[in-house]
């Protein structure tokens, strides 16, 4: 298993995957992309495309964020969430790559909580002659206030127990957490952050590793879309290498080219809409690898769409 991280940053035993890659001596494979479960997950959904994945046997899964609800102050709620979630990981017998969303990594708490169950926040690992970048865009941590995180958790329940308000009840929460920010916009970041030792990480695995036919670059926030700077140098870094960047965060899917490569937002794989007119269907993607080069099927819970 070829995982690389930073080991002067991250002194620690625990690993944010789960499983083991298993072993190949081919450049042909496929991996599953799972996309948002939160925020505000339809019970049920992400569990039913675990399912479909344990059946289509994958060699592994990668999920590009926000797995639980997070945005915890105490460490018990995220523990219990996690608890619960790596329950149906495991069950699928497959390898499972994450990466940190806002909802997983929101707080100081819930930084605190990832680094104690899974140790290291970004990292990357070589399958074949494929490489992969797993990165961590939610630094610095921006907690809700305490009335904001009482309305989060009410909007959790109501969301649950009156389904077909849910839209009406998250758009309410989402134009608080707006006020707020309005009115305290130095205290708030919503731009992906990537540090200065997270950038120095990228550039040693990219250096290390020129030779790969491909390479994926994860991250939760599409920076892309959302922080030119943090994209120009990835870009820059990448070298003119081919890459695909896989993201989500904004619950709706969408494929862009640009100068030639692809950046696939993830639309929803268990979460609710957050804004009127998202697209209805939550999916995964099947990623067919064949001589170093990937290709892309939108799987829907009720049939597949072709990406080009």
């Amino acid at each position: 298993m070829k995982m690389f991280y930073d080991d002067q940053l991250f002194q620690t035993d625990k690993r944010p995957w789960v499983g083991e890659l298993p072993q190949t001596s081919s450049n042909d494979f496929q991996f599953v992309i799972m996309g948002d479960r939160t925020g505000f997950a339809i019970e049920g959904v992400f569990e039913e495309a675990l399912g479909l994945v344990k059946n289509m046997n994958p060699d592994f899964i990668v999920a590009v964020g926000d797995l639980i609800e997070g945005y915890w102050q105490h460490a018990e709620g995220a523990h219990r969430e996690w608890d619960e979630l790596e329950t149906h990981i495991k069950s699928t017998g497959l390898p499972f790559l994450p990466i940190a969303g806002n909802h997983d990594y929101s707080s100081v708490v819930m930084k605190q909580v990832w680094q104690e169950r899974k140790g290291m926040d970004y990292y990357a690992f070589r399958y074949g002659n494929v490489l992969f970048l797993a990165l961590n865009t939610e630094e610095p941590q921006h907690s809700l206030s305490p009335e904001l995180e009482l309305a989060f958790r009410e909007t959790e329940i109501l969301s649950k127990r009156e389904p077909e308000k849910a839209e009406e009840v998250i758009q309410a929460l989402l134009s608080n957490i707006s006020k707020q920010q309005a009115q305290e916009p130095s205290a708030h970041h919503p731009k992906p952050c990537i540090g200065e030792e997270q950038f120095a990480f990228i550039e040693k695995v990219l250096n290390e590793h020129q030779d790969v036919d491909w390479t994926f670059v994860m991250t939760h926030r599409p920076i892309w879309k959302t922080d030119g700077t943090v994209f120009e140098r990835t870009v820059q870094a990448l070298n003119s290498r081919p890459y695909t960047m896989l993201a989500g965060h904004f619950h709706k899917l969408e494929v862009e080219k640009i100068a030639g490569n692809q950046h696939i937002q993830m639309g929803r794989t268990g979460a609710n809409k957050h804004k009127h007119g998202l697209d209805e269907f939550h999916h995964i993607i099947w990623v067919a690898v064949r001589n170093g080069v990937p290709s892309f099927t939108a799987i829907k819970l009720d049939g597949t769409k072709e990406l080009s």
